[in-house]
């Protein structure tokens, strides 16, 4: 690929949650400047949230059912790419590459071990563009936990708005990213969206708690919040990152419950997570917390929050114009350009690899 300045790049996000596509058609050069052209997230029909109920990928030895499931994954990909390039009639001629997180089923930070699909040959040759994708690999071999992997756009985004703010993203897993005395300091601290839309989808089959709502009629269950906190998870040292299944075993405990205490439970496992955060000494220069994510929606948890700590500006990244929905998939856009220039993607604060690197695969496209 010729070296540019500045590229033209789809960002391509699939969350932990499972729930669709984001894409975002953009310009930058992966750093300072960064300019949106089209966007739109795709939620997945029923049929097609049906593919991943269908395979449970549960331990890297699962290699027949993974290789189906990277099957569904990849035309997935190609259908709602191919309806975004017809929506904002956009000509391959002015895309750059394609930047793919890929679909995260399986995240083993102990054993070197993380599981994206969505073939990128595949989309390459189907799309007859170059591909970026496989982000977390070359942090995982070299010592790093492999995410929070797009921390560097949240530090863009810190830059732009307050330095004195944290970014908390709300997806399936709760990340964090914040600038303490100089360093950069990004890391997972607990589960967010993922128990509770499975919790939505085994109680209500609905794929999750609309602002929080049911959420709000249920008491939390303190027998389990006191197995939540018991996680080994919680001893450990930031940066640290989760498998959306990591907690799924209180899941087991948590369906035994009624249905809106089941949800309000899980909703605490969350604000625990973040009040413990706002506890650690990293946070003492922190004055406001901007939330991204799906869960930024969560009107109850923001307001319980916000009745616990009155200190702290809580916001949304919608109050500085920018679309929380699809923050992820320009995050993409912004760190796959980061990758084609070798600029750092990871380092010892952000994901714990034992030097700053950079990462991610280049799939050139061959006729």
């Amino acid at each position: 690929m010729k070296k540019k300045k500045f590229y033209r790049v789809l960002g391509i996000m699939t969350g932990t949650s499972m729930d669709g596509i984001d894409i975002s058609y953009c310009l930058t050069d992966g750093l300072n400047k960064f300019k949106v052209f089209n966007e739109k997230s795709y939620n997945y029909s029923t049929l097609d949230q049906k593919i991943f109920n269908q395979f449970k990928v549960t331990n890297k030895k699962q290699t027949q059912t993974i290789e189906k499931l990277d099957l569904k994954v990849t035309n997935l990909l190609i259908k709602y790419l191919n309806k975004f390039f017809m929506e904002f009639k956009i000509k391959n001629k002015n895309v750059d590459f394609l930047s793919l997180s890929g679909q995260t089923i399986l995240h083993i930070p102990s054993e070197k071990y993380t599981l994206q699909l969505g073939n990128s040959k595949v989309i390459s040759k189907y799309f007859k563009l170059d591909v970026v994708s496989k982000f977390r690999k070359n942090d995982m071999l070299l010592g790093g936990q492999g995410a929070p992997i797009g921390a560097y756009f949240h530090k863009y985004l810190i830059k732009k708005i307050n330095l004195k703010s944290a970014i908390i993203n709300l997806g399936g897993v709760a990340n964090f990213s914040l600038i303490h005395k100089k360093k950069f300091i990004s890391s997972d601290i607990g589960p967010a969206n993922a128990i509770l839309d499975d919790l939505m989808l085994h109680f209500f089959n609905k794929k999750y708690d609309k602002f929080g709502k049911f959420a709000s009629k249920g008491c939390r269950n303190n027998n389990i919040i006191k197995l939540y906190k018991k996680n080994i998870f919680f001893k450990k040292k930031f940066p640290k990152s989760l498998d959306r299944n990591n907690f799924h075993y209180l899941f087991k405990k948590l369906i035994k419950l009624k249905p809106y205490n089941a949800l309000n439970t899980s909703l605490n496992f969350t604000i625990y997570s973040i009040l413990n955060l706002i506890d650690n000494k990293i946070f003492s220069n922190i004055n406001e917390i901007i939330f991204t994510g799906g869960g930024r929606k969560n009107k109850y948890l923001l307001e319980t929050l916000k009745k616990i700590n009155k200190n702290l500006k809580i916001s949304v990244i919608d109050d500085y114009n920018l679309d929380g929905d699809l923050i992820e998939s320009q995050m993409f856009a912004y760190i796959g350009v980061r990758s084609i220039k070798k600029l750092i993607l990871s380092s010892r604060n952000t994901t714990g690899v034992k030097k700053s690197i950079t990462g991610g695969k280049f799939y050139k496209f061959i006729n």
